[in-house]
C-alpha cells in the first residue's frame, strides 16, 4: 500500500535503511526528538556516523538491499562511486535522500518507472514501520526484516458484534463492515496485537460510536452527513475519510490520533472534532492521499497542525486538492510526498512552514482571511504561494543548490515552469528572505544594465543576461514584463540548472528592503 501515514520520515527512513528494524516506542520518540531538535540533515550525519567503519562497497549493498532494490548492479555501482565522491562521513545523508527519491516513485514514468514496485514496497514498509514504532506496547525493537501482514480478515453483522483478542491473529487483522448498519454503537473490538484495521461504511446521516481497542486504523466510507465518534476508542492512530459521498463527521478524536482524507473525489467537507482540544497549544496531525475533488477539512481548537500530502492507491491522481479551514490555528506545517494544492483559511495563522515537502511534490498555497504570516520553502519544486492580507514574509532555504530542483533552461516557457512563484507580494510591505546552500550576497545593478535586462527578447535571455551581469554567488532582482524575478546565482557566472529563479508576479517595482539574500 502507499505511504500515506504521518511519519517522521527521517527516523523511519535512517532506521529502515541500515538496521532493516523499526525501533522501539520509547527509542522512536527519543529519536524523534533529537531530529526535531537537530534537524533531519545534522540528525542524519549522527545515525550514519556509526557506519562509517564499514566500505563504501559495503555501505551501498546494506542501503540498497534493505530498501528492496537489489539486484541492480548498475545502481549498486553507482552509490558506491557517489560514496566515495562526497564522503563516508555522509552516509546518513546518503541513505536518507535515496529514501525520500524511492517513496516519491509510486507513479514515476520513463526510465524510472523500473522503480515503481520497490517504491510501493517501501512505502508500505515504512507505513508498517510507523505504526511499530508509535504503539507504545512495543517495548523492543522489531525483529530484523519485513514488518509482515498475516493478519485475519473479521467480518461484522447487522447484530451486536463483539471481538475479543482471543479472535483475531495478533498479526494485523482487517475487521470489514462493508454494508451500512454493520458497524454500530453496540460494537466492541479488541484487535489484539498487530496492526489491525477497520473498514466500514456509514450510511448518509448515521451516527455511531463504536468500542474499540487496539484497532489501529480506521477508514470510514461516509454517506453525506455521516458522523463516525471515536470516543470509545483506544490506541487508535489513523483515522481517515475514505472515499465521501459529501460533507461527514469524525468527532471525539485524540489528538494522538492522525486524521485525514483519502481517495475522495466528491469534493466533502471533513469535520474534524479533536478531544481534549482548548489548551494554549494544542497540536494534530492531517494527512490527504488521493483527495482529487477539491475536498475540505475543518479544524477548531487547535494552534498547530501538520499536514502531509502522500500519495494514494489511485495512480492516476498525482496533486491533492483539500482547502484547510482552522479557525484557531497559529501554525501550519506542510509536508510530503505528493503536490498539494490548498487554501488555508484561519485569522489566527501567523506561520506556515512547508520547508518538509519533499523532492518535485510541489505546493501550490493560497491564503485567505490571513492577516500577517511568516512562510517557509524549500527549493525541491516549483512551489506557488498566493499571499493575503497583511504583512506577509516568505522565506525561502536552499536556493542555488544541488539540493534544489534544477531549472530547465530548454526554453523561455520551461524556465518559467522552473520558478517559485509569490503571487499577491506588496513590495514595501511583505517581505522575501532567500537562503542559499553556499554564501550568495545581493548585487546592485545599475539602471542601464536593468534597462537592458528587461529589454530582453525573453525570459530565458533575461536570465541569462542577468546571472552575468550579477556574477558568481550573487542574487539580482530584475523586471521583465509585467514581474519581477529574483535570479539567485551559484557559483558559476553563467546561468546554469543549479540556479534558482523566484518569481514575483505582478511587481514592476521591487523595494532593497523589501528582499534580502544571504
Amino acid at each position: 500500500m502507499p505511504k500515506t501515514l504521518f511519519v517522521n520520515q527521517t527516523v523511519e527512513i535512517l532506521n529502515r535503511a541500515f538496521h532493516d528494524t523499526s525501533p522501539s516506542n520509547a527509542s522512536y520518540n527519543s529519536q524523534v526528538t533529537q531530529e526535531t531538535s537537530v534537524g533531519a540533515s545534522a540528525f542524519a550525519l549522527q545515525f550514519g556516523a556509526s557506519f562509517t567503519s564499514l566500505t563504501e562497497d559495503e555501505l551501498s549493498t546494506r542501503i540498497l538491499g534493505n530498501m528492496g532494490v537489489l539486484p541492480n548492479a548498475g545502481l549498486q555501482t553507482a552509490v558506491k562511486e557517489y560514496l566515495v565522491s562526497v564522503g563516508k562521513v555522509n552516509v546518513g545523508i546518503v541513505a536518507l535522500q535515496l529514501g525520500e527519491i524511492l517513496s516519491g516513485l509510486e507513479q514515476a514514468t520513463g526510465d524510472m518507472a523500473v522503480y515503481k514496485a520497490a517504491a510501493v514496497a517501501w512505502n508500505a514498509e515504512l507505513d508498517a514501520s510507523y505504526l511499530y514504532s508509535a504503539n507504545p506496547a512495543n517495548t523492543v525493537p522489531s525483529p530484523a526484516g519485513p514488518l509482515g501482514d498475516f493478519g485475519l480478515t473479521l467480518p461484522l453483522t447487522a447484530g451486536d458484534d463483539a471481538i475479543s483478542s482471543a479472535q483475531t491473529s495478533n498479526w494485523g487483522d482487517t475487521i470489514l463492515a462493508p454494508v451500512s448498519g454493520m458497524l454500530s454503537s453496540a460494537d466492541a473490538i479488541d484487535g489484539g496485537l498487530g496492526i489491525d484495521t477497520l473498514k466500514a461504511t456509514l450510511a448518509a446521516g448515521a451516527a455511531v460510536a463504536p468500542t474499540l481497542k487496539s484497532v489501529e486504523k480506521v477508514l470510514i466510507t461516509a454517506g453525506s452527513g455521516a458522523e463516525f465518534s471515536a470516543a470509545g476508542a483506544t490506541g487508535l492512530a489513523d483515522l481517515r475519510v475514505d472515499a465521501a459521498a459529501g460533507p461527514a463527521t469524525f468527532s471525539g478524536v485524540g489528538l494522538a490520533t492522525t486524521v485525514g482524507i483519502q481517495n475522495s473525489g466528491a469534493g466533502g467537507a471533513l469535520t474534524v472534532k479533536f478531544a481534549g482540544a482548548g489548551g494554549p497549544s494544542d497540536s494534530a496531525n492531517l494527512v490527504f492521499a488521493d483527495a482529487a475533488g477539491d475536498d475540505e477539512i475543518i479544524v477548531a481548537g487547535v494552534e498547530t497542525l501538520v499536514v502531509q500530502s502522500a500519495p494514494g492507491t489511485v495512480a492516476a491522481t498525482t496533486v491533492n486538492h483539500v482547502r484547510i479551514t482552522a479557525a484557531q490555528a497559529e501554525k501550519i506545517v506542510i509536508g510530503g510526498w505528493q503536490a498539494l494544492v490548498t487554501t488555508v483559511t484561519g485569522a489566527k495563522v501567523s506561520a506556515i512552514d512547508a520547508s518538509g515537502m519533499m523532492l518535485m511534490a510541489a505546493l501550490d498555497l493560497t491564503l485567505a482571511g490571513t492577516q500577517g504570516v511568516s512562510i517557509a520553502l524549500n527549493t525541491q519544486a516549483a512551489h506557488k504561494v498566493t499571499l493575503g492580507a497583511g504583512a506577509d514574509t516568505v522565506s525561502i532555504a536552499g536556493l542555488a543548490g544541488m539540493a534544489a530542483q534544477n531549472m530547465d533552461l530548454s526554453t523561455a516557457a520551461t524556465l518559467a515552469a522552473s520558478a517559485i512563484e509569490v503571487a499577491g507580494f506588496v513590495s514595501g510591505t511583505d517581505a522575501i528572505k532567500l537562503t542559499s546552500a553556499n554564501p550568495v550576497a545581493k548585487t546592485a545593478p545599475g539602471s542601464s544594465e536593468l534597462a537592458s535586462i528587461a529589454a530582453s527578447s525573453s525570459l530565458l535571455a533575461a536570465a541569462t543576461l542577468a546571472a552575468t551581469t550579477a556574477g558568481a554567488n550573487k542574487a539580482i532582482a530584475f523586471r521583465y514584463g509585467a514581474d519581477t524575478y529574483i535570479l539567485v546565482n551559484d557559483g558559476a557566472a553563467a546561468l546554469g540548472e543549479n540556479d534558482s529563479l523566484v518569481k514575483l508576479t505582478g511587481v514592476t517595482a521591487l523595494a532593497d528592503a523589501s528582499w534580502t539574500s544571504v
